[in-house]
Formats: structure tokens, sequence, C-alpha cells
């Protein structure tokens, strides 16, 4: 769940065109120069070409120029007569074209028309769709040619800018969501409704937040089911005994807890469970042994846990209760929000080259939020660079402790062991469980990535061999 230090989203356009003659041919080479900047901000750019083949648009998701136009960030359109006729005359280019007109209104993508030559009733096929040059005159009416094409290249820049700005947020709602549920699960009322105002101030989407509220949920849900299950079963063995909890049990059970982060209501319910379960039930039966157990001490065990929860609850009234939940609710989105502060601020010193200001920044992070996986791995990326090997191993290895599915953690520690501190075969290991983590998630490049590394390990020979 992290991005590394000054990483930005990498943007796909996709222009889409079609030239009826060399005079369109050459404007659209002019306007390649003037959007040749692009490609250095991170944006892949692609050029359709119709009708070259209108299969293109066929429904076959294996073809290649189907998945350009269904993962990309923005599509263009070079409005010119000839592409406006194959909109209206041409049936599975017109469904395909209106296909992507149609994700542009639901705010999946973002649809551009490029005025390029004038072309009356574009607007009819088009829309509200905001077109470049803003003016609104085409490039070939234009009197100035390069400016018109200068407005257009400006015009994409700035909503680069603002996908790439969408997706940090987004980056940093993930964080503040993250470290919140780690800290309360499930989710308070008053937590709740302090994500919506994050949300609402970023103009977030709800179909992106519902994805990464939805993965991470499962995952911590997960989690949390397996820390209840772990300290029922620990409560479970030493209550069986037939005893009740001496002094020593309480102090390891104790210490259980905070381990495992459990909240002493959570607690108390569990061990109220248990002793339920424990009293409806045959003992023996319950604890599979063959000798019978003294029934006063079961009741005595109840006795104990259920007056432990009543003097619990009476400590304060309810509307007590409610006010300090919800005021440890606005507290830790406080100190999430904070936690993010000192990453942003480490991503800065970092993109800087300042890797100590960045490597304090970060340390500021984890101190905040010890369960901050991203903040070690932020701090290793800036270890590495003041060549501190081992420290960048260490931040690796507790963040792989804390998400051992992080396959980032897995490849940037082996690319360590692999380059700095040489140890092949614990940079094959980590390497191969990176891949399999990849695999995993689906990241192709990345998996190639991994078998390249392994292979070239494996090849390699000996420094000084026997």
């Amino acid at each position: 769940m992290s991005l590394s230090p000054g990483s930005t989203k990498n943007i796909q356009i996709v222009f889409i065109y079609s030239s009826s003659g060399r005079q369109d041919e050459n404007l659209r080479q002019e306007l390649k120069k003037h959007l040749s900047t692009l490609k250095d901000s991170g944006v892949f750019i692609e050029w359709c070409k119709y009708p070259v083949d209108v299969s293109h648009f066929s429904h076959d998701t294996n073809n290649r120029n189907f998945n350009i136009l269904n993962t990309s960030d923005v599509v263009a359109l070079l409005v010119n007569p000839q592409l406006i006729s194959l909109i209206q005359n041409t049936t599975s280019f017109s469904t395909e074209i209106q296909h992507i007109l149609q994700r542009g209104k639901q705010e999946e993508i973002i649809v551009v028309p490029l005025l390029i030559r004038e072309v009356h009733g574009w607007e009819k096929v088009f829309g509200d769709l905001n077109p470049l040059p803003k003016s609104r005159i085409a490039v070939k009416k234009s009197s100035d040619t390069d400016g018109a094409f200068a407005n257009i290249a400006k015009g994409l820049e700035e909503i680069i800018e603002k996908i790439k700005q969408y997706h940090q947020n987004l980056q940093e709602y993930r964080q503040i969501f993250y470290t919140a549920i780690q800290d309360e699960y499930p989710l308070s009322t008053q937590t709740l409704n302090s994500l919506i105002k994050f949300k609402q101030n970023w103009e977030l989407k709800n179909k992106d937040i519902e994805l990464i509220e939805q993965e991470i949920t499962t995952q911590v849900k997960q989690e949390h089911n397996q820390k209840l299950q772990r300290y029922k079963q620990e409560f479970f063995q030493r209550i069986r005994r037939g005893n009740s909890l001496s002094e020593q049990d309480r102090d390891r059970l104790k210490t259980l807890q905070n381990d495992l982060s459990l909240k002493d209501e959570v607690v108390t319910r569990i061990e109220n469970e248990v002793t339920e379960n424990i009293s409806l039930q045959p003992f023996r039966r319950l604890i599979g042994y063959d000798n019978q157990a003294n029934p006063s001490v079961v009741i005595t065990a109840i006795v104990i846990v259920v007056v432990a929860a009543l003097l619990g609850f009476c400590k304060s009234s309810p509307e007590t209760q409610l006010t300090n939940l919800e005021n440890q609710g606005q507290n830790k989105l406080k100190i999430a929000a904070k936690n993010i502060d000192y990453i942003k601020r480490g991503n800065g010193h970092y993109s800087q080259k300042n890797y100590q200001a960045a490597i304090k920044d970060y340390t500021q992070a984890i101190e905040i939020a010890p369960k901050n996986v991203n903040a070690y791995i932020q701090r290793g990326y800036a270890q590495y660079y003041i060549q501190k090997y081992q420290a960048a191993i260490d931040d690796y290895t507790t963040a792989i402790r804390l998400s051992p599915d992080l396959a980032d953690a897995y490849n940037n520690r082996g690319f360590v062991y692999d380059k700095n501190l040489p140890n092949k075969q614990q940079a094959i290991k980590d390497y191969q469980k990176a891949e399999t983590l990849y695999k995993k998630q689906g990241v192709k490049d990345k998996v190639k990535e991994m078998r390249s590394r392994i292979k070239k390990l494996q090849q390699k020979k000996p420094r000084f061999p026997n």
C-alpha cells in the first residue's frame, strides 16, 4: 500500500485521428512536436489512425487497440470532417465512440475534442465536452497556428496535472483510511464521518473510494479475526484448567492483548463468550478430558469475568462513554493526518535528494504510527541512497513483517542484497517471493523483471571460484 518517494501515476493518452490527405497529416505532425514535452512528465502517448481497420474497435479484449482504449486516462479526438463522417456513418466505429463518450460522462476517463479543422455541427456529436483550443477556434482557421497548438498542449498538461493530483489525493486517503482502521476496527460513526470530510474536500469519486476501502477492510478484517481467534484460544487454554485465572495468567493475557492491539471491550466480549460456552456445555466434553471438572470452579470463573465486565462498564455513564469514543475517533484521524504530513514532507526532501532530512521525517511518521508500512518503505529508499544498506534492509524487513504480501518490499530488499550487500541466495529468495506476489497482483512487467534478475543471479559465476 505504498508509493515510492516522488513517484507519480503514469498517464496514458490515446489520440484518435483520421487523415484524408497530406494537409491533415502535416497538421498532426505539427501537433506531435508541440506535445513532445508531455513524455518528460511520465505521459504515454498512443496514436490510433482510422479507418485503417475499424476492427480495432471490436469487443475482442485480446485486441491491443481495444485494451489501449479501455485502459487510457485520456482519449483525445482530432476533429476533422473525415472523423465526424466516420462517427456518423460507420456503425462499429460509431458504437465504440459512443462507448468512449459515455465513459467520459461517467467520469471514468477524460474525453477531449481537439479542433484541428473546422467542422460544422461538431458540437452535436460531442455534446457538452470542453474542446481544445479553449477559444473553440479550429487550428486550421486560427491566425496563429503555433499559438493554437501551444494552447492545446497547455490544456492537456493541465488535465494531466489534475489527474496526478487526484491520484495523489487518492493515495493519501488510502494511507489515512489504513491507519484509522488499523487503530480502530470496526470504525466508529465519528471516524466514518471524519473520513467523509476527507473525501469531500479532495473530491474523490465513490467508485475509487469503495475499491480502496473494500481492499483494506477485507485485509484488516481477516487480520482482526485472526487476532480474536488467537486470544480466544489462549484464554480458553488457561481457563479450561479448572481454576480461576492466576495473576501470572492475567499478566500474560494482558501482554498478548497489547501485542494484538485489542481493545478492552473486545477482550471482555471474547472472555464472556468463552465462559458462557463453558457454563452451557458439559465441561468434560468441552475440554476433551476424561476427568470431571469441579462445576463450582467454572461458576467462579464466570462470576469473576462478569463482575469485572460490569465494573468496567459502570465506571462511566453511557453518555460519557460515547463522548470518549467520539474524541478518540477525532484524535486518531488527526494523528493519521499528521502522519501523512510527515510522509509528504519527507517525500519532498527525497525528491530534492535531501535524504537525511527525508529520513528524519519518515522516522517521525513511524514514531506516530509504528505500524505504518509506507513510512518504512520510504525510509528504506532514503537509507539506500546514503549507502546505509543494512539500515535499508532493516526497514524493508520490518515492512515485510507488518505486511507479508508487500511485493515491493521483497523486491527492494532483494535489490540491496543483490547489488550492495552481496548475498546471492537471499537476493534470489526475495526476488522469487516478489515474483510470486506480483504474479498474483497481475503486474506482468514486474514479474518479467524479477525473472530476469533471478536468471542473471543464477548465471552469475562466483567472484573467487574454487
